[in-house]
């Protein structure tokens, strides 16, 4: 049972379309339908966006360059991306949902969180409900894995759990259990930093967590993100489905033509590139003047690794860009550069119940 009794009554459920771009793109290219295939870039700038199972049998993988992606299958077939088919396929996907619930928020154009509490389709059954609307979609051409729970952060765990093309349930009853037998790499949020921190401690369950004392893990994450880690390994996420999301940030990213060698032409290509589309991005979404909470940026080496440094803030500063990127370029233990991308983030009035914060 979860230690927040409201939680118990809820059916929450996280549909993830299965390779969404490798299934749409079969769509129209059935004769792709044996072969291994990414959609990307397969040069030697390109990134693989997503591949389908054949060619991830091979080791390609989301992220991955396409260049390496070559090497380890060298039949693999590259496919350019089309975001709007892909956001007409998305569209479509979520009109079948609406047959089921009306709460419905998606998480990004292939994954959709649903609120199934009232649903009254096969007596309220969320575990059916959730077979009929894959069922559903299998006759679109399109597959989905799915994990249902009483909160979001179990049902995003439990996703993946049957893929592809699968569904797992934890049920109020279990959730506690569940997540104890996790590895806390697991757990959404808890990132390389925390995870190495919890492991130096002893802790690398979600039972050692749950029988650790608060304060200990304050001590070791810190009071924010000890709370958070705490909350989420006893399955406490009070998160609602939010029908109607506000942005919180904006941000830009570009991958370099050619890698960086140095903190100048990062700093060139900040002033030139970055900075000028931030601004634009941010008058288009009326933040020109808007008080924010943080300024982002990100580095990926030619390793593939990447960097974040966030700082506070009051209001955007190009100055503070710069003295993010010199501390996230004395990180790069000599690899050059391959991605710049900053943002800044506006302040969340619910920080304080806040799960979905990504932690260092």
């Amino acid at each position: 049972m979860s230690t927040n009794p409201s939680l118990d009554t809820r059916k929450i459920a996280l549909l993830d379309l299965d390779a969404f771009f490798a299934s749409a793109e079969l769509l129209r290219q059935p004769q792709l339908r044996d072969k291994p295939f990414a959609v990307g870039g397969g040069g030697d700038r390109g990134v693989v966006a997503t591949a389908n199972y054949l060619a991830r049998q091979y080791g390609v993988r989301s992220a991955m360059a396409g260049s390496q992606a070559r090497r380890l299958c060298p039949q693999l077939i590259f496919v350019r991306p089309d975001h709007a088919y892909y956001r007409a396929m998305s569209n479509q996907v979520f009109e079948v949902l609406q047959q089921y619930t009306e709460i419905i928020e998606p998480a990004s154009i292939d994954e959709f969180y649903l609120d199934l509490t009232h649903n009254q389709h096969y007596q309220g059954s969320a575990s059916l409900t959730v077979s009929a609307i894959r069922k559903q979609l299998r006759a679109l051409g399109l597959t989905a894995s799915a994990g249902i729970s009483n909160q979001k952060m179990v049902a995003k765990i439990a996703s993946e759990e049957n893929k592809p093309d699968g569904q797992y349930l934890v049920t109020p009853e279990q959730v506690s259990s569940y997540l104890a037998q996790l590895d806390l790499k697991r757990i959404p949020g808890i990132g390389p930093k925390s995870l190495q921190k919890l492991h130096y401690a002893g802790l690398f369950l979600g039972k050692d967590v749950q029988q650790a004392e608060l304060t200990s893990l304050q001590r070791i994450l810190g009071e924010k993100a000890g709370w958070l880690v705490y909350q989420r390994c006893l399955g406490n996420d009070p998160r609602a489905v939010i029908t109607e999301r506000v942005r919180k940030s904006v941000g830009v990213e570009e991958t370099l033509s050619q890698d960086a060698t140095s903190l100048r032409q990062l700093e060139q290509f900040l002033e030139q590139v970055l900075l000028p589309q931030l601004q634009k991005r941010m008058k288009v979404s009326n933040w020109q003047q808007a008080f924010i909470k943080s300024q982002t940026i990100k580095l990926k080496f030619s390793d593939f690794q990447q960097t974040t440094v966030s700082r506070t803030a009051n209001l955007a500063s190009p100055s503070l860009f710069y003295q993010l990127l010199r501390d996230a370029w004395d990180r790069r233990q000599q690899r050059q550069v391959r991605l710049i991308g900053i943002s800044v983030a506006l302040p969340d009035p619910d920080d304080a119940l806040q799960l979905e914060l990504e932690l260092e």
